[in-house]
């Protein structure tokens, strides 16, 4: 059986200019590969904050992501700038003397230019 290669790639670099351009601290984590970017939020408190915010809080960050990549030097992170980018908001919490660990994840699609009007 072939295996097929899968490289997925970290780019603080990345993550610092998009935590720049969002004004967020700590900077997410920043993964390109496997055909999207995924841009994870720890200890953000995003997980607490209403449906609304965090959709919309997904959308503006995927598109500083995209704006970022498509002005990398490098071509790897220029080419993924039209791909999916996956919205994570990861925190831990205390609730009654227990570890409560709570996840969010958002796929923001590229939007097809016939769709753009």
């Amino acid at each position: 059986m072939k295996v097929l290669p899968v490289r997925i790639a970290r780019y603080p670099s990345v993550a610092r200019e998009i935590a720049a351009a969002m004004g967020m601290k700590p900077p997410p984590i920043v993964r390109i590969g496997r055909g999207r970017i995924t841009m994870t939020f720890r200890q953000s408190g995003g997980t607490r904050w209403p449906p609304e915010q965090r959709i919309d809080y997904a959308i503006q960050a995927a598109n500083v992501a995209r704006i970022v990549c498509s002005e990398d030097d490098r071509r790897l992170v220029r080419r993924r700038a039209n791909r999916a980018v996956v919205v994570v908001f990861e925190d831990v919490m205390l609730e009654q003397g227990c570890d409560v660990q709570a996840r969010w994840e958002c796929v923001v699609p590229v939007q097809r230019i016939s769709d753009r009007g």
